[in-house]
């Protein structure tokens, strides 16, 4: 192999072959790499695993879960019955399984202070939604009063 060190050509083709190599869009390979893909585009947003993280959890609930109260699922066990996190602030990647959230920290009924980030967050199957008490929203509805004519209807 005369005139090459190392897979490096050194030659006056050298040039020639640099030159007439083509050259790829960046832009354009990653739209091959999108259409690849088209078909899966909404399939991560709407897939939830068999034991979801906190965000898998979080994207089924309005508002994406802000407001919601989680609990891991050994504080119970390890008697810390009315423990929980209130989720204040999330910040989910495009995929929906990932992120950052944050909120307040109930511990053992005891509310802590100040809004701090809420650690293992992606760590799947440790996570459980609490029930918020059902509120019905509405106006107050009485029954009527009888009146004289369907009293005396009745008689």
């Amino acid at each position: 192999q005369f005139g090459t060190h190392r897979g490096v050509s050194h030659g006056a083709h050298a040039d020639v072959r640099r030159h007439n190599r083509r050259r790829r869009d960046p832009g354009e390979m990653a739209s091959k790499v999108a259409g690849q893909f088209a078909h899966m585009k909404n399939l991560a947003a709407d897939f939830v695993r068999a034991k979801p993280n906190l965000f898998e959890l979080a994207k089924q609930l309005p508002e994406y879960g802000v407001g919601a109260r989680f609990a891991r699922t050994r504080w119970e066990h390890r008697g810390a019955p009315d423990s929980y996190w209130t989720v204040s602030r999330m910040k989910p990647k495009p995929s929906g399984r990932a992120g950052r959230a944050w909120g307040t920290l109930t511990w053992k009924g005891e509310a802590k202070e100040g809004v701090r980030r809420i650690p293992g967050t992606m760590k799947a199957g440790i996570w459980r939604v609490l029930e918020e008490p059902k509120t019905m929203s509405g106006p107050k509805l009485s029954k009527p009063e009888p009146s004289e004519e369907a009293a005396e209807g009745l008689e």
